[in-house]
């Protein structure tokens, strides 16, 4: 029994810890947006209606995940950072601007896009780590609280 709970306490803690820097990561990247939003009101409305959506977005999933962990939520969280890191991407690099955006192309140095780039990837990988803990712990409980005849039938059966 003691080894059971002993084994679930680090899940829960890194649990909160991730869900802690991912709602804060989610929230940069929300600011990110919120500063950058302004430039690309007047010339460019398609791009700042998808500023609009990734603020809405990261602080909606950044309530749920402070609200609960669940791996839909984090599934959310990594679209949000991979759809963003791909509207940076599109912007700079499809000749001739992606929608309306032809001051971009090319502009690969842009610190707030740097940092919004960095922010994604931390969503990005903590995503991925909380997928990963979500699944490895659940599969030693549950083979730890059956009984050792169910657990391994082949050392009861005589050979």
């Amino acid at each position: 029994m003691f080894a059971r709970l002993s084994q679930s306490q680090p899940t829960e803690g890194a649990d909160v810890i991730a869900r802690a820097i991912g709602v804060l990561a989610l929230m940069a990247l929300a600011v990110i947006h919120v500063v950058d939003l302004p430039p690309t009101l007047g010339p460019t409305p398609l791009v700042g209606l998808g500023y609009f959506g990734i603020i809405v977005a990261a602080l909606a999933v950044g309530l749920a995940l402070i609200a609960r962990s669940h791996w839909l939520v984090w599934a959310a969280a990594g679209a949000v950072a991979v759809m963003a890191m791909g509207g940076y991407v599109l912007t700079r690099a499809v000749p001739g601007g992606f929608l309306g955006d032809h001051a971009d192309v090319g502009n690969w140095r842009c610190p707030l896009g740097i940092t919004a780039l960095s922010v994604e990837t931390l969503i990005i990988l903590l995503a991925v780590l909380a997928a990963w803990l979500g699944r490895a712990p659940a599969a030693s409980v549950a083979a730890e609280s059956r009984p050792a005849a169910r657990r391994a039938p082949e050392y009861s059966q005589p050979r």
